[in-house]
């Protein structure tokens, strides 16, 4: 009203010093800014009154007599009622105008939430995880205070307001708005944004389903790989040293058994025995870390004294290993047993490999972990495999030839050293290959302060 009253009385000032160019009754032109202003900003209702009052304004101040509502001309009138005609159709044309740029920014606005919809639902890795951030820009988009999305038929409560989320005359899902909505946000939302959530709301479901179907078909497909490669490498490993067992007692007389032929079958037997007893300890650790049961036991431990029980571990007893362990290496918070499988599998992995050569296994403190390195003399591994000799059956072509190993250890390894929070790599050229084991000193839970453990690990000492 204000622009209105100001824009009459702007266009009255301005019509003073134009009729020294032309005669009055053709200036009502002027008035026709401010009802054209008005109508596109404000509306028809303020556009025509604005028109009314041009014309009441143009009569008064300059139409003859001045200062009076009479005309003392009858043509006078017929330019009035053409400027009040005029006044209305322009009145028209603007809010014409206004109402087309509004409908298109809704529209702007509208596919821009349609397209911020689909990046939420369809960009994020599980639906119901999206929903919440969803809900939240469609009612901040609609200017609601709330705004709720839920999969499938949902009864709202006593303050809102439902609205079906169907595709292909199927029910995906439900929106739920406040239900104190003027009817024409219910038609807009109903009309406008609805269709859209649908479609793209059925789109993020049918993408969620081939997801599924995807990580379902994938992991049969991994299971199938698993069993095929633990019948072949098991299969083997099994039957050698049974074979071995059998061989071993056909051979004795059981009659007349001489001394040297016992300690010869007993030797066989219990060394048949060891490895088979090794094979099932890597299969059942194999199974517990891919089933996820393989929760640590979190104590305070001496790295050192976890090493020395794995080297007795390792396939010699630990006659070719060479243990050197920093005088200022803390006590570790963790799983000390999973531990010191990880490490005999790491160390006998090392002695397959060694040529020969010692093994040569250092610890010491760098920053706020504990690095453990264990280091062999051998051929090294080729740079294309390094990335592989962690998972589960995998074996080089070396071992594929003379079918030593299972293929369990370094997988075995990498899940237990994970699971306390540290860290597995390996660092090999052509000659040597060293396995580069950090462990925290500080893991997360840990139930004693630095200073405790620093006086254990001295106690120990």
């Amino acid at each position: 009203m204000l622009v209105a009253i100001a824009g009459v009385a702007l266009a009255t000032a301005v019509i003073y010093p134009l009729k020294h160019l032309a005669p009055a009754v053709s200036l009502g032109f002027v008035y026709l800014l401010a009802v054209v202003a008005v109508s596109t900003f404000w509306g028809l209702a303020l556009g025509v009154a604005t028109g009314v009052a041009s014309a009441a304004a143009f009569n008064f101040f300059h139409l003859r007599p001045v200062g009076f509502f009479t005309l003392s001309d009858g043509r006078d009138w017929v330019a009035l009622s053409a400027f009040v005609a005029v006044a209305m159709a322009t009145g028209m044309v603007g809010e014409l105008a206004r109402t087309r740029t509004k409908e298109a920014d809704e529209r702007r606005q509208e596919a821009d939430l349609a397209a911020t919809l689909a990046q939420l639902l369809l960009g994020a890795p599980r639906l119901d995880d999206a929903l919440p951030q969803t809900s939240h820009e469609l009612a901040g988009a609609l200017g609601l205070h709330t705004a709720s999305i839920a999969l499938g038929s949902v009864e709202p409560g006593e303050r809102q307001a439902a609205f079906p989320l169907t595709q292909e005359d199927e029910r995906v899902g439900t929106l739920l708005v406040p239900a104190e909505l003027s009817s024409a946000e219910r038609a807009r939302i109903g009309e406008r944004i609805v269709p859209a959530l649908a479609s793209v709301l059925a789109a993020a479901q049918h993408r969620a389903q081939l997801q599924a179907e995807v990580v379902e078909t994938d992991a049969l497909r991994r299971s199938d790989e698993m069993k095929t490669a633990i019948l072949r490498s098991v299969s083997h490993d099994l039957r050698t040293p049974v074979t071995a067992i059998l061989t071993a007692g056909a051979a004795l007389d059981p009659r007349h058994p001489s001394t040297e032929n016992v300690a010869e079958v007993r030797e066989l037997v219990v060394g048949s025995a060891v490895r088979l007893s090794r094979l099932i300890d890597k299969l059942l650790d194999l199974s517990l870390l891919q089933a996820g049961h393989s929760e640590p036991r979190r104590e305070w431990f001496s790295i050192e004294e976890v090493l020395q029980e794995a080297i007795e571990q390792a396939r010699d007893g630990g006659e070719s290993v060479r243990l050197s362990v920093d005088a200022q290496v803390p006590l570790l918070h963790g799983d000390s047993s999973q531990l010191e499988r990880a490490f005999a599998n790491l160390i006998e992995n090392a002695l397959h490999h060694c040529a020969g050569k010692p093994v040569l296994v250092r610890a010491r403190a760098v920053g706020t972990r504990v690095r453990v390195r264990i280091v062999d003399q051998g051929p090294g591994i080729p740079a294309a495999e390094q990335h592989l000799i962690f998972l589960p059956f995998y074996r080089s072509e070396e071992d594929e030839g003379s079918h030593q190993g299972s293929g369990l250890g370094l997988a075995i390894a990498k899940g237990f050293v994970e699971a306390i929070g540290g860290n597995i790599s390996v660092e090999s050229s052509s000659q040597g290959t060293s396995f580069v084991v950090e462990l925290p000193i500080s893991p997360p839970g840990a139930l004693s302060d630095t200073t405790t453990a620093f006086a254990g690990a001295e106690a120990l000492r």
